[in-house]
């Protein structure tokens, strides 16, 4: 029993640094098609595109974790594409982020 609890300790300290170190903000443009977000299929495609540009963006942000590098990716991109959604500020496209079960 302890030692499945030190190693959850252990990788949970692990991830830490990747955590603390994305918390740094970084400036993304993106491109958005404002036409296709008029309807609800158009704005899931604008979703799918936007997630895939901040998933890129994330990796170089985060490049210089090895090990932590997934949960910091992940981190980065929940806080990010949050951000982009917010940003955006379509009913469509919040719908559409709102819906989605990956965010």
């Amino acid at each position: 029993m302890i030692r499945p609890i030190l190693a959850a300790a252990a990788l949970s300290i692990a991830a830490m640094p990747a955590f603390a170190t994305t918390t740094d903000e970084f400036q993304m443009n993106v491109k958005i098609d404002r036409a296709q977000l008029e309807t609800v299929e158009g704005a899931e495609q604008e979703l799918a595109s936007l997630k895939q540009e901040v998933h890129e963006r994330c990796i170089v942000e985060t490049e210089a974790r090895s090990f932590s590098m997934p949960y910091a990716v992940e981190f980065c991109e929940r806080r990010t594409l949050k951000s982009a959604v917010s940003a955006i500020n379509d009913p469509n496209l919040i719908a559409a982020y709102r819906a989605n079960p990956s965010r």
